[in-house]
């Protein structure tokens, strides 16, 4: 049977998705139910405020499957306190239970908001003697530092400061 109209299904907004997708993993897993929020105002990745409820905030600047893979990280963070506490942070059973939950591993997404915000923002900018990379800080490191690259290769090379000038 063809109707004389279309029929239009609204999809739901992206807070609304990510709402349904933790309240759907809490179903499943069985961890505290969560206010999922998205937020302009976080540059990168999520964050997690301990309950119940609990409350989790992700960046409104990442693209929906970053969006996606960040709940997951923070839904794992949640599942994790129903057996650790606080204290269980980024350590074994949370990484366990994060694969468990489909969380893709490693930090948070650089999005183009936050490269701004650094870039910006950077006071103090640190060049590596080896490789010639820029590192741009917020803060002085507090004594010598030596590039990581440059020392997981096996050639450590000093950080010098650069002048402001350059």
């Amino acid at each position: 049977m063809q109707l004389p109209f279309p029929i239009l299904i609204a999809e739901p907004d992206p807070e609304a998705r990510l709402q349904n997708l933790y309240d759907r993993l809490a179903a499943c897993f069985g961890f505290h139910p969560a206010r999922v929020r998205l937020s302009r105002r976080k540059l990168t990745g999520g964050e997690i405020v301990y309950g119940p409820p609990h409350r989790i905030t992700i960046s409104g600047h990442l693209s929906p499957s970053e969006r996606e893979d960040t709940l997951r990280h923070e839904a794992a963070h949640a599942w994790a306190w129903c057996f650790e506490g606080a204290r269980a942070a980024h350590g074994p059973l949370f990484r366990r239970l994060s694969r468990r939950l489909g969380a893709r591993d490693g930090g948070a997404p650089e999005t183009p908001a936050l490269k701004r915000f650094r870039e910006t923002r950077a006071r103090v900018v640190y060049r590596c003697d080896g490789c010639g990379r820029l590192f741009r800080r917020f803060r002085p490191f507090r004594g010598a530092r030596v590039c990581l690259l440059g020392h997981r290769a096996g050639r450590p090379a000093k950080l010098r400061l650069v002048p402001s000038g350059e």
